[in-house]
């Protein structure tokens, strides 16, 4: 079992039935209890591009991103809203996620204890601005090792 690897991650958002897909490469690596996955998400023009954070361990996920904007989400299932926000040179605000669940399945379909690749990341949250339902949303985070 290894504890670092270069991966390949298909990231697929869908919201109110339209699929958004983007791809990246990245790293996958294990530190005590959690696995992380790393990635740059490219900008057009010439701002940075966003760097991301994944870090799993049963029963949460947190995203953080940092770069031409900031963002930090939480996804913990079976509590009320958490809470996160987000930045851009735009706009500012702070965001809640009330989250059904977050699984992870290996390629076969079946529930596996841990996010090792080839694997999938799935979760499904309600997300809140200003005390609003801004959306629901379905994702899955597929890595595979490059």
């Amino acid at each position: 079992m290894q504890d670092r690897m270069a991966v390949k991650i298909t990231l697929t958002s869908t919201q109110d039935g339209e699929s958004v897909i983007h791809t990246y490469t990245g790293e996958w690596f294990r530190k005590e209890r959690s696995v992380y996955i790393r990635y740059e998400e490219p900008v057009e023009g010439d701002a940075a591009p966003i760097r991301t954070l994944v870090r799993f361990r049963k029963d949460e996920l947190s995203i953080t991103r940092r770069g031409a904007l900031e963002s930090e989400q939480l996804f913990v299932p079976g509590e009320l809203r958490r809470s996160g926000y987000y930045r851009s040179p735009y706009t500012s605000f702070q965001m809640e996620t009330g989250t059904a669940f977050v699984v992870v399945k290996g390629d076969d379909g079946a529930e596996l204890p841990s996010a090792e690749p080839p694997c999938t990341i799935e979760w499904q949250y309600e997300l809140w601005m200003n005390e609003h339902l801004s959306g629901r949303f379905h994702n899955r985070l597929h890595i595979q090792e490059e």
